[in-house]
């Protein structure tokens, strides 16, 4: 939201005497800022993605053995031999 720390900038800047130097410098710094809150929402997301992959996988797994545990007992069941 670099228009934000516009205003805010022209207000200091304005303040201060020089509002276009206070804009300036207020839209770099909101976009500094931004560009932070950004990065720090993907890295959220990313982490939120990995979180809910580990979790498809361990479920995955777990109906997996379930599934080869009834299997090897209906095998045995009929005289077979599991490993």
């Amino acid at each position: 939201m670099p228009q934000g720390g516009a205003l805010v900038g022209v207000a200091a800047g304005a303040i201060a005497g020089n509002a276009g130097k206070g804009a300036a410098i207020g839209a770099s710094s909101g976009a500094l800022v931004g560009g932070m809150r950004r990065r720090i929402h993907r890295k959220q997301q990313k982490k939120a993605e990995q979180d809910r992959a580990n979790r498809e996988v361990a479920n995955y797994e777990a109906r997996r053995n379930e599934y080869n545990r009834a299997f090897s007992a209906c095998l045995e069941g009929r005289d077979y031999t599991v490993r």
